[in-house]
């Protein structure tokens, strides 16, 4: 009897403090689906707990959205950009579409964005950390900037088309970002706008057809512009900050390639094995000019003769035809890996692999699960089992002492 209440304690306090966490966590990870379970997507936002995962059904949403301290919330419409539309919704000038304010692991996906409207408004405003803008679209008259980062940590800009505003992204005191893999194309004014940033990766993108910048590096560090195609622009880049790289670009048909201010740029990728007309080599690449007029005499897709960029600047190792005749195998960029709705502690230096410029269509929409916060199925299972067998030795304890007893 001593031993058989033994055992039921253990199996009664094995169980409570498994199946409480467990509980718990399977509470705070919750699907909502929008206009389903909130007529808005606002009220599901707001509703949210950490864990949730809002998918927004097809249809166009009329509404100014707010996220703000919210944490490990998931916003995502159903099947992609073109189902989903978010049109703004004041008449006041000034306005953001989309704000994220005070957040931290926040993931946005799948929308369209535009202003139909006379006032002049802004898309995305983020001042969070640990954030993912992915495979949206804005567009388009009366956006003033597309998205605008102010004071962020670790935010992704990736797979976006930005289309005909007056500005498309605009970064300011930001740390740890990449801008990756977007189409920005006929902006009033600039493409990408950096202002007092550092570590910051620029890459995979086109910037096409802005009547003034496609790139403006006003001020930062460590910021690494790499494998973009800017072509059609009043200025390809303009670059008025030293200490940055700028390498493996396509640059054609823009009134200047570069405008620089300050030297001290490096031009060029550290030496890194490629192919280049079906043969292997290693060393450094430089960027592609649409004007270069050098040769090639030992044939091995780099000119014999440095680019002239400016009086104090070159670009040693310039490219003979366009970044996509290159197979790069790898590049060793100091780039920082951003996994959406994980915590931040500190970033990691990766290598980017295989990284070929190619021709950018629409935004892809794959469908994000949410298994990151629910509790995985199979601990449960071995859960079940371990329960079901205390049971089955209690039980058989139980009837052990009953046969014992009739004897």
């Amino acid at each position: 009897m001593k031993y058989l209440k033994i055992i039921i304690f253990i199996s009664i306090f094995i169980a409570t403090i498994t199946f409480i966490p467990i509980c718990s966590r399977a509470q705070a990870s919750k699907t909502i689906y929008v206009p389903n379970d909130f007529p808005t997507i606002q009220d599901a936002i707001n509703n949210a707990i950490p864990g949730t995962t809002i998918i927004v059904k097809d249809g166009t949403y009329r509404e100014n959205i707010v996220i703000e301290e919210k944490n490990d919330i998931i916003i995502k419409s159903e099947h992609g950009p073109h189902h989903t539309i978010i049109c703004n919704n004041k008449e006041i000038s000034e306005e953001n579409i989309i704000e994220i304010i005070a957040c931290k692991n926040i993931l946005f996906q799948g929308f369209t964005i535009i202003n139909d409207k006379d006032t002049i408004v802004y898309g995305i405003e983020i001042m969070s950390s640990n954030v993912n803008i992915k495979s949206n679209i804005i567009k388009g008259p009366n956006i003033n900037i597309a998205i605008i980062l102010d004071n962020c940590l670790n935010v992704k800009i990736e797979n976006n088309t930005l289309r005909e505003t007056f500005h498309g992204i605009r970064m300011d005191r930001s740390s740890y970002c990449e801008i990756s893999n977007n189409l920005i194309i006929g902006m009033e004014e600039y493409g990408i706008h950096l202002r007092h940033n550092n570590h910051v990766t620029i890459d995979h993108n086109i910037i096409s057809s802005c009547l003034k910048d496609g790139i403006n590096l006003e001020s930062g560090t460590y910021v690494e512009i790499f494998l973009n195609s800017i072509t059609g622009c009043q200025v390809g880049i303009k670059v008025d900050s030293p200490g940055n790289s700028i390498y493996l670009n396509n640059f054609v048909a823009n009134g200047q390639h570069i405008v620089i201010k300050m030297a001290n740029t490096t031009w060029n990728s550290e030496p890194i094995d490629y192919i280049y007309d079906k043969k292997k080599y290693h060393g450094c690449l430089g960027n592609y000019w649409d004007d270069y007029k050098g040769l090639d005499q030992n044939h091995d897709g780099v000119g014999d003769i440095p680019y002239k960029i400016s009086e104090a600047q070159n670009d040693k190792y310039p490219l003979m035809e366009l970044i996509k005749f290159y197979n790069i195998i790898s590049i060793p960029s100091e780039t920082t890996t951003l996994s959406t709705i994980t915590s931040i502690t500190s970033p990691t230096k990766t290598t980017t692999t295989s990284a070929i410029l190619t021709t950018y269509t629409s935004p892809s929409y794959t469908a994000i699960t949410t298994s990151e916060f629910l509790t995985s199925p199979i601990s449960m299972v071995i859960l079940i089992i371990i329960l079901i067998i205390l049971i089955a030795i209690i039980l058989f304890l139980l009837l052990l002492k009953r046969i014992k007893k009739n004897k």
